[in-house]
């Protein structure tokens, strides 16, 4: 006789700028899950980080299948809590929680804080895995310090920017042009610019500075491929599943937000045609970031390949895109394992880890006790 259903609640929207990209890749993933495994349940999250009951979650995604606008409404009620108590309590009846919010509050630690203060299984990396990769900067360190190749850069905060300008100026010419200039956190390409000559990096900088408080700046690669690798899997537990890379290809001057989600021109190769020795060097340093960050669950590492085979690890991804026009399924796929199969083993992973915690707390409280 088969079991009922688990019941499997979907975190999307947020207060990110990747709220739209965020409700698409939650449509995605409820649309391939396995009824007979997963009962799922929405919980939209409005721009401003109140999150709507499930009742109301299920009203909102059903007038976007209609056609709506791609947008969590915010509640009527002046002055209503983040989050309800009827809210939470629907969070304690789920199984495991699958995390879909893309950059700020849900992919940087804060929605996996939450989820295990309230004791739940969830899908993904830790809170300091995701707050590490979420952050390039301190991301960067961690991968130089472990030996993975990543382009010459340098970080500003937003107080060195206002009170020495000029200073920050000079220190960025250092790197040569042309060069990008970034938020350290965010996602999608938000608040990136190309900057290729000193008139052109004041602008860059006040750009980026609007988007977070901390400003990467680092050089730009000459003509390069984009090319990614998606692994699935535990940190520590078991073989990684590690695709093979796959590739972008766009007509615009880099991969930005209109690249990735609107230009109907951009193309996703998968897999790319790149050597086997390229080949091997990508995955192998895939898994080098995943241990050194620390991992769990999945992650889409984007590289850049210079004409010169130089591979440069851009930026690693722990809550990639499951859209239409998201490589990490796509990549996933080229490997024999496809949407639903995924979510599934997703979905396990999570639940794996979250039973491995308790059992490790359980055990730490034993010791603790005379």
């Amino acid at each position: 006789m088969n079991s009922e259903p688990k019941t499997l609640g979907v975190v999307l929207g947020g207060a990110s700028v990747e709220h739209t990209i965020s409700i698409r890749s939650a449509r995605a993933v409820i649309g391939a899950a396995n009824p007979d495994r997963w009962r799922t349940i929405p919980f939209a999250v409005s721009r401003s980080g109140r999150w709507l009951d499930p009742i109301e979650s299920q009203a909102v995604m059903h007038a976007i299948h209609g056609g709506a606008r791609e947008e969590i409404t915010e509640p009527e009620e002046p002055g209503r809590a983040p989050i309800s108590p009827q809210t939470t309590a629907a969070l304690l009846e789920c199984d495991a929680v699958f995390p879909l919010i893309h950059g700020s509050t849900g992919e940087d630690g804060v929605l996996q804080g939450f989820l295990e203060t309230l004791d739940l299984a969830y899908v993904g990396s830790s809170v300091a895995a995701s707050a590490i990769a979420m952050d390039k900067a301190r991301c960067k360190q961690i991968l130089t310090q472990a030996g993975v190749p990543v382009a010459p850069w340098i970080s500003v905060s937003c107080s060195e920017w206002r009170a020495d300008s000029d200073a920050v100026i000079r220190r960025a010419a250092e790197i040569g042009y042309p060069q990008f200039v970034k938020p350290s956190r965010g996602g999608s390409s938000i608040g990136i610019s190309r900057v290729d000559s000193r008139e052109e990096i004041r602008g860059a900088i006040e750009a980026a500075v609007a988007f977070d408080s901390e400003v990467l700046i680092e050089e730009a690669m000459p003509s390069p491929r984009e090319l990614e690798c998606g692994i699935l899997g535990s940190l520590g537990e078991g073989p990684l599943l590690v695709s093979p890379p796959g590739e972008i290809r766009t007509g615009r001057d880099f991969y930005d937000y209109t690249a990735k989600y609107e230009d109907p021109d951009t193309d996703l190769i998968a897999p790319a045609d790149i050597d086997d020795e390229t080949a091997r060097r990508l995955r192998d340093m895939s898994v080098q970031a995943w241990n050194a960050v620390g991992i769990e669950g999945m992650v889409r590492a984007d590289f850049l390949l210079g004409p010169d085979d130089q591979l440069w690890l851009g930026e690693l991804n722990t809550i990639p895109g499951f859209t239409s026009a998201s490589m990490y399924p796509l990549l996933l796929e080229a490997t024999g394992l496809p949407m639903t199969a995924l979510v599934d083993r997703l979905v396990e992973l999570g639940v794996d880890r979250h039973q491995r915690r308790t059992r490790h707390l359980g055990q730490q409280e034993r010791a603790a006790d005379p």
